[in-house]
């Protein structure tokens, strides 16, 4: 029997409509023993990727009281050795897009849309390490992996709380404890968006994953609402034949006004809109299938999965349309029930794809798998 650890898991200590209604968005939660699975990857895998060139990567160094630090990756191997054996962390982000075992973790999250999950953000910190205390816009599960972390919690904070002065960390200047835990690994602490935080690693090898949620901000979906409707759209030009003579030319008339505000909104289509918003929440924080799925390890880690979606993979149905990575699909109705499955979770046991495959959905699933989107186990 393989020792191989299973995938990583989350499990909710109460119903998920509970926690919906008394936590998400409200205030946090720490879960003592609700994750498991959590053995890999371990320190030098992380700082492998931190050596990348694509890979997002940051070591911050520090404690209260004392100057804080950062470098940016990528990053040379030199600089382990040079960080010191204590008070310092790596920050590696969106894990998930290049581990497609990690990213199965995030099947545990159904009791919230696919679209709202970002990615998972891993760190690894020496005996002291801390990324300072800090709050962030969006909602995140703290899963302690590895060693001791304890956290101390704070107020809720906004763009005005006062931060310390550094040109690249936004530090809360003051934060009073109002709650204070030691995380083992397998814990959880959920955090709602604005909760100040501060978190130092209480031994060494401690590894923190981080699950952040999308928060989508509005002026950049208007953004590319607007792209999507101006490529749509043929260039018109402002007419008035029926002009009359104006009362006082330096004055911009109210229909003067209203035609012209019409007209930019007019070329808001909607089918421009909601094509907009399936792009967007589409697309992956990161472009490209940087790194291959490791098949041979998903599979012993749990046999009875066939079939994985690449991490770096996002699809959503609208209807009969697939949106995969900010591309679209046409679906006909024997092509449906599969995309349906692969929409819903990240890995899939032959038994559930044989229960909706057919012709159709095997040519186009065979496409997708041809283009690195899904890999056979």
């Amino acid at each position: 029997m393989s020792d191989a650890p299973g995938l990583p898991t989350f499990t909710l200590p109460l119903t998920p409509a509970a926690f919906l209604r008394d936590y998400w968005q409200k205030k946090p939660l720490f879960m003592p023993g609700a994750a498991s699975g959590l053995d890999e990857p371990d320190a030098d895998t992380l700082a492998g990727l931190a050596l990348e060139e694509n890979v997002e990567a940051r070591i911050i160094r520090g404690t209260a009281g004392s100057n804080w630090e950062l470098k940016q990756g990528p990053f040379e191997e030199t600089v382990f050795a040079e960080v010191g054996e204590r008070d310092w962390t790596l920050l590696v982000q969106s894990v998930d897009h290049y581990l497609t075992d990690v990213s199965l973790l995030l099947d545990s999250f159904a009791f919230l849309p696919n679209w709202r999950l970002e990615d998972i953000m891993m760190s690894y910190a020496a005996k002291g390490g801390s990324v300072g205390p800090h709050f962030d816009r969006y909602d995140v599960f703290l899963i302690q992996a590895a060693g001791s972390r304890r956290w101390q919690i704070g107020d809720v904070c906004d763009e005005k709380t006062p931060k310390l002065p550094h040109p690249d960390l936004k530090l809360v200047a003051d934060m009073p404890v109002r709650e204070e835990f030691v995380a083992n690994p397998g814990d959880v602490l959920y955090l709602p968006p604005g909760m100040a935080h501060h978190g130092v690693a209480e031994d060494s090898d401690c590894i923190t994953w981080s699950v952040g949620f999308r928060a989508p901000d509005y002026q950049m979906l208007m953004a590319e609402i607007a792209g999507e409707c101006l490529a749509d759209a043929d260039s018109e030009l402002f007419t008035d034949a029926d002009r009359q003579v104006p009362k006082d030319p330096a004055v911009l008339a109210d229909a003067d006004r209203q035609q012209l505000v019409r007209g930019a909104l007019d070329l808001l289509n909607p089918a421009a809109i909601e094509r907009a918003v399936y792009r967007w929440l589409s697309t992956p924080r990161l472009d490209g299938l940087e790194f291959a799925v490791d098949d041979a390890h998903i599979r012993q880690r749990d046999p009875s999965i066939a079939l994985v979606r690449h991490g770096s993979v996002r699809l959503i149905l609208q209807g009969n349309i697939a949106w995969l990575n900010g591309e679209p699909y046409s679906l006909t109705e024997q092509q449906r029930p599969l995309v349906q499955l692969l929409a819903r979770q990240r890995c899939y046991t032959q038994e559930a794809l044989d229960a909706v495959l057919q012709p159709a959905g095997s040519e186009l699933l065979h496409d997708w798998i041809e283009q690195g989107y899904f890999a056979q186990l």
